[in-house]
């Protein structure tokens, strides 16, 4: 997922001055004596404007499920587990600052974030210099592998869920065009979307950028109504979306929509994005665990999960079993990280979100999205990605 700008995005925000007083300390009410054992959270908990971010929001409900259920049993090794969470705000400048602070704080042995890919990016440069390992949870962009190797991540590369969509998108037979987010998670998701496309012989008929807070969409979509678009797909994020489908129905433009994970969120729109085809990093019905993971988060949050809030809960639990494991430093963390799922190494991670091999990028090796249909509130399952 993009920078806020999914569900890897949001545009690029002015830098906001770093929130060190935000820190929030989370201890899941465990009686244990021991000592306890610290994670950072890298979240954010608001945006810019220092209104709640969706997003963020749901990351932080599925980190605190996978704690307070580890605490309940008994924490790591008898010990509980702590986090202590600072917000980003979805900002490259304040992911810099509050990263560092993490990074600092000598107890936090790995961090669970960020989660947009801008941040991501922001922030590796002080992990990686300071040498704590921090595990991404749905930033998806490109640019991401290969960052260092203090540098992992839960959710499949874009490069990757790209491909199934541009496969989605062939399999309807509709002339497809691209608008994309004019930042880092839109221009990439674009790039490989439209590759995958020409790779097949049905290249985009344009390939238009915007700007996520734009208030008018209807010389674009007057374009592509000229132009004969009968599929626009849409690499960015919920933000512009929300805008630019309702402006396509005014104009006449009578075409389906296409998206990745960034406008997951519109599956609690309203009927006026039904049938929009939407990729996912999670899926409640994907699997048993999945169920009944979202049939946990259902009871106690009231709210239907998303893929941020599914990847935050399997992030805590992996470094919680690399803890089990006897890591007890950064660099042992680390250690445990890079071979999950390697041959000889520790075994493979099979999360709510799916299974978790790191290759030597720190990716997830053979992980993809699943495509569906929004239909009366919920994502339906249509696809899988390949």
């Amino acid at each position: 997922m993009a920078t806020p700008s999914l569900r890897g995005a949001r545009p690029p925000r002015a830098a906001a001055r770093p929130l060190f007083s935000l820190v929030l300390l989370l201890a899941a009410g465990c009686t244990q004596k021991a000592d306890p054992l610290w994670l950072g959270l890298q979240f954010p908990l608001t945006d810019r404007a220092g209104e709640p971010d969706l997003y963020g929001q749901l990351s932080r409900m599925g980190a605190q499920q996978a704690l307070d259920e580890i605490n309940a049993a008994g924490g790591v090794g008898g010990r509980p587990l702590r986090v202590r969470m600072v917000d980003d705000r979805g900002d490259d400048s304040t992911a810099i600052g509050v990263a560092d602070s993490l990074a600092q704080d000598r107890r936090v042995l790995a961090v669970v974030g960020p989660i947009y890919s801008g941040t991501t990016m922001a922030s590796s440069q002080v992990f990686e210099s300071a040498r704590v390992p921090a595990l991404a949870t749905s930033a998806t962009a490109p640019d991401i592998s290969g960052l260092g190797p203090y540098t992992f991540r839960m959710a499949s590369s874009d490069s990757a869920n790209a491909v199934a969509l541009a496969a989605a998108a062939r399999a309807t037979g509709l002339r497809t065009a691209v608008l994309y987010s004019n930042e880092n998670y839109g221009e990439g998701l674009m790039r490989y979307f439209a590759r995958a496309l020409e790779k097949n012989g049905s290249a985009p008929i344009a390939e238009d950028p915007y700007l996520e807070d734009m208030a008018d969409f209807r010389p674009y979509l007057l374009r592509l109504k000229a132009r004969g678009a009968q599929m626009v797909f849409i690499a960015g994020i919920d933000q512009g979306a929300r805008t630019l489908i309702p402006q396509a129905r005014e104009v006449g433009l009578n075409a389906r929509f296409m998206g990745g994970d960034g406008i997951e969120a519109l599956k609690e729109g309203g009927a006026g994005f039904d049938g929009t085809v939407i990729s996912v990093l999670f899926h409640p019905d994907a699997s048993e665990k999945a169920r009944s993971f979202a049939a946990g988060f259902r009871a106690r949050w009231k709210r239907e999960p998303d893929s941020s809030a599914a990847l935050a809960y399997d992030a805590v639990y992996l470094l919680a079993r690399a803890l089990e494991g006897g890591a007890r430093s950064r660099e042992e963390v680390r250690r445990y990280l890079e071979q999950v799922g390697r041959p000889g190494g520790s075994p493979r991670f099979d999360g709510v979100a799916g299974p978790v091999a790191f290759d030597a990028n720190g990716d997830p090796q053979g992980k993809t999205c699943v495509i569906g249909t929004v239909h009366g509130g919920k994502i339906v399952l249509e696809h899988a990605g390949a």
